[in-house]
Parts: structure tokens; C-alpha cells; sequence
């Protein structure tokens, strides 16, 4: 069945109200007045089936109230699908048409251009429409002098206009003079003063038709030709042959790149040249190199090609309405299942207050990624940048230089699982560790003994324990295959149940601690890791250990808003940067 929005447009209404439009403002005469003029009295016009007409007649005509004739009656007493009249039912007709500018304050328009739209008129179902029309009369006089001018009218027919929208492709119609009914009865039975009633019958071609489609034009910023399907908004490949040579071609007006950012306001964006049509001129057209979005960290990014202010480029084709015009950047992300699919970061945009060149774009962040490794303070170079000391428990930095140089090797000879979710590593010579100091263990097999961990405890000289929780379940999901997902904890992570509960002699385990003196104590961490500091042992360790999640994650810095994106290999940022030709849609 098909699923179809409710939509109600009244237009079987209006071909009634039309109809009574048409048999209204007919006359009778009475006589001559005190003056010695005609008087002519006009003849109401009521909708309602003969029966109702009979019941209200009846009910006003007693001693206390005076029958009101004479009257005419309209009402529908058929409709039937006109089954020659259908046409092609697939049928769209687009017509394009461009508005005259609007000013939302003073709600006026103006003589110059506005936005563009395309209609897309769905055809119409025919139907053929019967109305009746009773003509209530108590002499035969006042039936002929309505009658007389009634019929002439139709030879052959009347044109009907249900409305004046000039796209309204059904809007025109006539109305034809079917059968006469002279005398069809007469109330009330057994009275002096009998109404009698005339029946006219008079068959109407009509059209019902669908909602049209409306499309707002904005900027022509991407096309798509597709051999499979016109609009390619929703190509589906699977199963057919040669599903490679789906051709796709995208085209981005001005052949225009586009370049977000935030800034002191909120985020902005701007036009970029099309590299092919730079100089190496100085001046205005001075050729910057821009950073690729991938390659993109924390820095600064430049841009390329002067200054392109929006209205002389957005001219052909609208105006920007603040709250209603949006840009949609092409953005690739990955699923908690880690499979790549392409998104939209969508957002609204305004003019800039002051620079012609930029637009103000504030982002939905419903259509932002959803973090998977929780939000940290601020990002920080750990060889510049010490602990301040005031740090709360849970303070989180995301670090660009490594901590802990001079490591110093535990020498484990075994690590050994007790089964739940702690794992005790033995020392051939005294590791000199203690609660909450890092290790940085590698070498041990299964995988997932490896990696940056924090002491649990020390139960001699050459033990101490660790706990097999990862700081994210979204860490655990690559780099430990084998996770036990029942035994979820509360803080998310996810512990292990290997097996064998004892790591096998594949190789020396090598287990490295900082002893060096640092502002951090013993922290181990690499470039690009998340440290959280730990009030309870006031010792720093790593929350986020980038050299053991290779899967995609996201994170925010809380001091500007700015989300990131891990790829595996670096943390860059998530959506913000450069978006070459193709990959941005203005909706205006």
C-alpha cells in the first residue's frame, strides 16, 4: 500500500462554491411598489440536498413563520471516475519561476529578483461531478421568470474557475446543462400554499490532483548524472552486473572550494579559488597553499586565492534568508561497527556583520559525529606545558610530544590472568614501582596485555598488578578481539577472559618505566595519547593510548568546542577545514 502524507486541499469545495457563485444573483419581480417602480427581489442560494431543503420548510411553516420562497438548493448527487479522460499517471510537469524579492521587515516585495523555484505538477485524476439544483417556487410565474434566465445561459455550456494560481493546471473547467426536471414534487402534501420544486441536473469534468513538489533553488552547487537512476540520491548496486561502471559526475558551481573555521563569532565560511585558476601574482591574487583537511592538526590553516565576497557570486541565483538557508559539507565518517560512510554536517548560515567575503555558519549538532572517547581540557605540548597543580580528578590533556624518555626496563618474565580482570606481572630483578606509577608493556602475547597500563598494586618487590580494563569500550572493540562484552563495567570499559590465562614464552616481554625526573613523575605517554590525572594517587596516567587503537574515535577539547577525529594514526580535525569542489551543498 502506499504511504502517502495527509494533505487537504479543499478543491472538490471549491467547485461547489464556485457552482453556487453561479446559480446566485438571479431575480423575480412582484409588482410595483408605492412608487410605481418593479420591485426585484434576489433568490438565496443554499447547499444542502432536497431533503434537508423539504425538513427546514417544513419546520418553518407553521401559523408563527412565513415560508421563505422562492429559494434554490445546490448539492452533489454523483461523482464518478471519467475513466476516457485519464492520461499518462507517471507524468511530472516542472515549470521554473523566479519570485520577486522579499524584505521580511517590511513585508513587501521588491522590483528586483528573489529566489528560484521549480514545481513539479503531478498529473491529475479526472472525475466527472453531478450537482443538482432545486428550485423552490409556490407559482408558476416566479418558476418561469428564474428559469428563463437561468437556461439560456448554458449554450452550450459555462466556464467554471475555480481559482487564478496560473500554475493550477486544473483550475479551469464548464459546467454543462444535463436534464430538466419541470416539476420533480410539490410540499407540503394536502395544503392551499403547496411549494413545488424544479430539478436541474448539470455534470461538471473535474480534476483531483496530488500536492505539487516544490523545489527552492538555491546555488546550482552539485550535479549528478547517473546511467541508473536521474537524480542519484539513492543508487542502490548490489546485485547487478557491473556494478564498477556506475558513473558519477559532480560539479560544483564556480567550481568553488569552501573553507570553515571558527573563530572569536562562532564558525565562518568562506569561498576558495579553484587551484587551477590561481597565479602566482602578487597582490590580491597571491596563490596560498591550503592544508589538506586530512593532513590538518592543530595549527593554523591558510588558505588559497584572494577574497571572494558572496553576493556578487550569489546573485544569479537568490539571497541568503538568516535561520532558513543552510550549507551541507560532505563528511566521512565511521560507525561504531567501523564501517566508512558518508555523512552530512549540516548547519544554518547568515551574513558575516562586518566581511563581505565570509558567512556566519552555525552548525546542528545532531549532524556532528557522536564522540567515542570522552571530552578533554585542552591540548597541550607536555615538554612546554607542566601540571599546574590545580587540577580536579578527571582533569584529561590530549598531548603532542611524548613524555618519559629515559625508560627503564622491568625485565617481566611472566604475566599471569586471574581470570576476572586484573593481571600480575613478575620482575626477574626489583621494578621499584609503585600504585599508579605507568608501564609501558609490549612484547606479550594475547595482544591485549600490551599497551600503556597503571600499577593496581605491588604485592612484593618483583610483582605488581594491572588492571585488563581498557579506558573506552570503543579501544577495546580493535584491540582486543576476544572481549568478553558481558562483563561491561560500570566506568565502560571491558575486560578479558583469555585464554591461556598465562602469556606463552613468544618472545622477551618488555615492560619500560620513566624514571627520569619530570613534572609529570613517571609518566609514560606518546605523542597524540589522552592523560587523565588521578587525585586519589595524584599521579598522571594514560587514558587514551593512541599506539593501541588503530579503529576511528572522536573527541572534543572542552576549552573551544572543536571536535576531533582519530584516524588510526593521527587526531585531526573532525569536520572543520577545507572541503574541495563537490563535497559542500549551499541550500539557500
Amino acid at each position: 500500500m502506499a504511504n502517502i502524507s495527509h494533505f487537504y486541499d479543499g478543491q472538490m469545495r471549491r467547485y461547489i462554491v464556485q457552482f453556487v457563485r453561479m446559480m446566485s444573483n438571479f431575480q423575480y419581480q412582484t409588482g410595483k411598489n408605492k412608487d410605481g417602480n418593479q420591485d426585484l427581489i434576489k433568490v438565496p442560494v443554499r447547499y444542502g440536498d432536497i431533503n434537508r431543503q423539504v425538513a427546514n420548510i417544513l419546520r418553518q411553516g407553521s401559523e408563527n413563520a412565513l415560508v421563505s420562497v422562492p429559494q434554490m438548493a445546490a448539492y452533489i448527487s454523483n461523482l464518478a471516475l471519467d475513466r476516457p479522460r485519464v492520461m499518462e499517471p507517471t507524468h511530472v510537469d516542472k515549470i521554473h519561476v523566479r519570485e520577486r524579492s522579499y524584505d521580511a521587515e517590511t513585508k513587501t516585495y521588491s522590483g528586483t529578483q528573489g529566489n528560484q523555484h521549480t514545481i513539479e505538477r503531478i498529473m491529475p485524476v479526472p472525475f466527472t461531478l453531478t450537482m443538482n439544483c432545486d428550485l423552490f417556487s409556490n407559482n408558476t410565474d416566479q418558476k418561469l421568470q428564474i428559469l428563463e434566465q437561468l437556461l439560456v445561459l448554458f449554450n452550450p455550456a459555462l466556464e467554471l474557475q475555480t481559482t487564478d494560481n496560473w500554475l493550477d493546471w486544473t483550475s479551469l473547467s464548464y459546467v454543462e446543462l444535463s436534464d430538466i426536471t419541470f416539476s420533480s414534487r410539490t410540499i407540503p402534501n394536502g395544503t392551499d400554499d403547496e411549494i413545488d420544486i424544479a430539478t436541474l441536473q448539470f455534470t461538471i469534468p473535474i480534476w483531483l490532483t496530488p500536492p505539487a513538489k516544490i523545489k527552492k533553488l538555491g546555488v546550482i552547487e552539485k550535479i549528478v548524472a547517473s546511467i541508473y537512476d536521474e537524480d542519484a540520491s539513492a543508487v542502490d548496486i548490489n546485485g547487478l552486473v557491473g556494478g564498477d561502471l556506475l558513473s558519477r559526475q559532480e560539479i560544483t558551481f564556480g567550481n568553488y572550494g569552501l573553507y570553515v573555521e571558527g573563530g572569536t563569532l562562532g564558525y565562518t565560511i568562506r569561498l576558495l579559488q579553484s587551484k587551477e585558476t590561481l597565479s602566482e601574482a602578487t597582490g590580491d591574487n597571491v596563490a596560498h597553499v591550503s592544508l589538506k583537511k586530512a593532513d590538518a592538526k592543530t595549527d593554523s590553516q591558510l588558505v588559497y586565492g584572494k577574497e571572494i565576497m558572496w553576493d556578487t557570486v550569489l546573485g544569479a541565483y537568490g539571497k541568503i534568508t538568516a535561520g532558513l538557508s543552510k550549507v551541507k559539507l560532505e563528511t566521512a565518517i565511521t560507525t561504531a561497527n567501523n564501517e566508512d560512510t558518508i555523512t552530512y554536517v549540516t548547519g544554518v548560515i547568515a551574513e558575516h556583520p562586518s566581511e563581505g567575503h565570509l558567512l556566519m555558519f552555525t552548525v546542528d549538532t545532531d549532524s556532528v559525529p557522536t564522540n567515542t572517547v570522552p571530552q578533554f581540557a585542552k591540548i597541550i605540548d607536555p615538554t612546554v606545558t607542566g601540571p599546574t597543580g590545580s587540577e580536579i580528578n578527571g582533569t584529561r590533556y590530549l598531548i603532542t610530544q611524548e613524555i618519559g624518555t629515559d625508560l627503564h626496563d622491568l625485565h617481566i618474565t611472566t604475566l599471569t590472568h586471574d581470570g576476572t580482570n586484573t593481571v600480575t606481572a613478575t620482575t626477574s630483578t626489583v621494578h621499584e614501582l609503585s600504585v599508579g606509577d605507568t608501564v609501558r608493556v609490549s612484547g606479550a602475547t594475547p595482544n591485549y596485555y600490551n599497551g600503556t597500563i597503571g600499577v593496581l598494586a605491588v604485592p612484593s618487590t618483583t610483582q605488581f598488578t594491572f588492571s585488563t580494563v581498557l579506558p573506552t569500550s570503543a579501544a577495546a572493540s580493535s584491540s582486543v578481539p576476544t572481549a568478553d562484552t558481558s562483563g561491561t563495567t560500570a566506568a565502560g570499559g571491558i575486560y578479558v577472559v583469555p585464554s591461556p590465562l598465562v602469556s606463552p614464552a613468544n618472545g622477551p616481554i618488555k615492560g619500560y618505566t620513566n624514571r627520569a625526573s619530570s613534572a609529570w613523575g613517571s609518566l609514560v605517554a606518546s605523542e597524540s595519547d589522552i592523560i587523565q590525572y588521578n587525585s586519589i594517587t595524584s599521579k598522571w596516567n594514560v587514558d587514551f593510548d593512541s599506539s593501541n587503537v588503530t579503529n576511528v574515535q572522536y573527541s572534543t577539547n572542552d576549552t573551544n568546542g572543536v571536535q576531533f577525529k582519530w584516524t588510526g594514526t593521527q587526531w585531526q580535525k573532525s569536520w572543520e577545514g577545507e572541503y574541495e569542489p563537490g563535497d559542500w551543498i549551499l541550500d539557500l
